[in-house]
């Protein structure tokens, strides 16, 4: 007992929304982005960037890209703004008021939920493919095993994902690199103007991190300058896994990729490159899963003011009830959550971080974001355009 007592007082402690926890590395909060922003939606990027054409798919990663990365500065620097550890709906109640804390939670919680969904339906048509079986079963096995770790809580979720993180991009770039040998010039210049709105839901779900930022934030040392830097490379490494992933399987498959990438590269390829591919893909939305899944929880908990067990009834309960309710398609799941909650999010975080910056309770001069501000209004721009579209599409 003493020699536990000596290791755990190694790590300084900090007080997170009411119970004491070890402070986070650099390696791990990066990690903890990372692994909230690399689940399900890389297994769809490089089907609807094969629809669309590569060159205007990566395209669309890199601006989007840009885009995701300046809103998670902005919510960076509210949470640095902020002395009390909030989520999203949290700081939306703070800066704009009641309608905006309660509009901020059916989307996130919608969101999360639908991306929990995706997670649970990925993973069994994953599983399926790589030791046979019933897809519906290994859901609901990966559910059991997932849901697990999401009432362990947080501390064990980031133990978890600097492992699985670790463990995806390696995969990913191993595997992009052996696909780019096998690359056809042909697939390069391929394009279809006619689904150019194709891919934005699915690539903005893919880039989606912010509920981690505001976990980050509460668990990273007080130093306003390495938040800011765990944010900043948390965000970029999964653009670039992304684009490199797109591009090599793209580059391969051309328009015969398939809705989960690493199912058609089996397909291909064959056992070895089956198990390698599927296993990222297994490891890649078990980090989703868990990162997301505590982060639902946490906002439950904290903004919302529901009990622990309430809140975890619903994390893990509402994703399995839609699964047996029939809602199992995987690219359509990534498209409406990513285009549709996930834009109206977008929109009022950017309302918020200019109310933070007017009322919040602290300095954040050392944090040094100097241009976040000028992408406020293409932000908007770009996520009321992509909302009010994916409206309309959900209406066809």
């Amino acid at each position: 007992m003493l020699f536990l007592r000596h290791r755990v007082s190694d790590r300084p402690m900090k007080m997170h929304q009411g119970v004491y926890k070890p402070q986070a590395t650099m390696a791990e909060a990066v990690f903890m982005i990372t692994g909230m922003t690399i689940g399900a939606g890389v297994l769809g990027i490089p089907y609807v960037v094969s629809q669309v054409g590569l060159l205007i798919g990566l395209a669309y990663i890199v601006v989007l890209g840009i885009v995701m990365l300046s809103l998670n500065l902005m919510v960076g620097e509210v949470a640095v703004r902020t002395k009390k550890s909030l989520q999203t709906p949290g700081f939306a109640g703070k800066y704009l008021g009641t309608w905006a804390k309660e509009l901020l939670s059916v989307t996130t919680i919608l969101s999360a939920t639908g991306a929990l969904l995706a997670y649970v339906v990925g993973e069994g048509q994953t599983l399926a493919a790589l030791f046979g079986g019933n897809p519906a079963w290994w859901s609901v096995l990966f559910w059991t095993v997932g849901s697990f770790f999401v009432w362990r809580g947080l501390d064990a979720v980031k133990k978890v994902d600097k492992i699985f993180a670790s463990l995806v991009i390696a995969i990913i770039v191993g595997l992009s690199f052996y696909l780019l040998r096998d690359f056809q010039a042909e697939n390069l210049f391929y394009h279809d103007y006619a689904k150019i709105f194709l891919p934005y839901g699915v690539i903005l779900f893919a880039l989606h991190a912010s509920p981690a930022v505001a976990e980050v934030h509460a668990l990273l040392p007080g130093s306003q300058k390495h938040f800011r830097k765990a944010l900043l490379l948390g965000t970029l490494i999964p653009i670039v896994v992304y684009m490199l992933f797109a591009l090599a399987v793209v580059g391969v498959s051309g328009t015969g990729t398939t809705g989960i990438a690493t199912l058609g590269l089996g397909q291909t390829y064959g056992k070895g490159i089956l198990f390698f591919a599927n296993l990222f893909a297994i490891f890649a939305m078990g980090t989703g899963f868990l990162g997301l899944g505590t982060a639902l929880r946490q906002t439950l908990i904290w903004d919302h003011k529901i009990s622990p067990f309430l809140s975890t009834m619903f994390v893990i309960g509402a994703p399995l009830a839609l699964f047996v309710a029939g809602f199992r398609s995987f690219v359509a799941i990534l498209d409406t959550v990513g285009g549709l909650f996930i834009g109206v999010e977008a929109v009022l975080m950017v309302l918020i971080y200019w109310r933070a910056k007017k009322l919040g309770d602290l300095d954040a001069r050392r944090y040094g974001v100097k241009y976040a501000s000028l992408m406020s209004i293409p932000i908007i721009l770009v996520f009321v355009w992509i909302t009010v579209h994916s409206v309309w599409k959900i209406a066809q």
